[in-house]
């Protein structure tokens, strides 16, 4: 695996345990009062970008007047102009959850979070995986919403080609921008134990008895026998 794929992959696992200290998920991703329609929806003639290539070089887009957006037009599509998505989209993100009990009267119950927020940010890149985020919010917010939305919220919303695309050039760019990419070891070896678990079940599938697969894995039979279950019908003899 190259360095850049691997930081890629550690970004990832920092973004989907980003929230694993707090009680409640605590960012909503989208204002109190909703999604909105826009006057306005993106300028297909230069992209977003304002101008347009021509001969001589670069001019002003005249459909949009260098904005980037245009006034929307009868049986368009409406968009969420601050949330830079389609209003169907954006009325998907998820919103916060309101606790459905009281919080805990002891003061050592009730800050317990912020010292595990604390453990996780001694033993992981999470401070500066947040300071990025906070970036990417001011850079390329449609890819920080599909971060957010996706790999830290994990909000299941099916995405299409594009958005996926979107997704992964967001969590690119975190992995370039970030200096550092620490995870705590104990992601690492959660990561490789599931990883572990897929493999013993895939070789158990292809019909491969528990000796053969501990002398495939190296781990012990005993230990093959716990994660497969005595009625998972895999042959026992080596």
């Amino acid at each position: 695996m190259s360095d850049l794929a691997e930081r890629v992959q550690r970004v990832r696992l920092l973004l989907d345990t980003l929230n694993d200290p707090y009680p409640q998920p605590g960012t909503a991703l989208r204002p109190d009062s909703g999604p909105a329609p826009s006057a306005y929806v993106p300028c297909e003639t230069c992209r977003r970008a304002g101008e347009v290539r021509v001969r001589a070089g670069w001019q002003l887009c005249l459909v949009c007047d260098g904005r980037g957006w245009r006034r929307r037009e009868s049986g368009e599509e409406p968009w969420d102009a601050y949330l830079e998505l389609p209003l169907g989209e954006a009325s998907q993100l998820p919103v916060p959850i309101r606790p459905s009990s009281p919080p805990p009267s002891g003061v050592e119950e009730s800050y317990a979070w912020e010292r595990e927020r604390r453990r996780y940010d001694r033993h992981g890149s999470y401070r500066e995986l947040r300071a990025q985020l906070d970036r990417l919010q001011l850079v390329r917010r449609r890819r920080y919403w599909l971060v957010r939305g996706v790999l830290v919220e994990h909000d299941r919303r099916v995405l299409d080609a594009r958005s996926r695309m979107q997704l992964d050039l967001g969590v690119l760019q975190l992995a370039l921008w970030m200096p550092v990419v620490k995870v705590p070891a104990w992601l690492i070896e959660r990561t490789k134990s599931v990883d572990r678990q897929l493999t013993i079940s895939e070789l158990a599938a292809t019909g491969m008895t528990i000796g053969e697969i501990a002398r495939r894995t190296g781990i012990p039979k005993r230990t093959i026998r716990k994660r497969l279950g005595y009625a998972s019908g895999v042959r026992t003899t080596a």
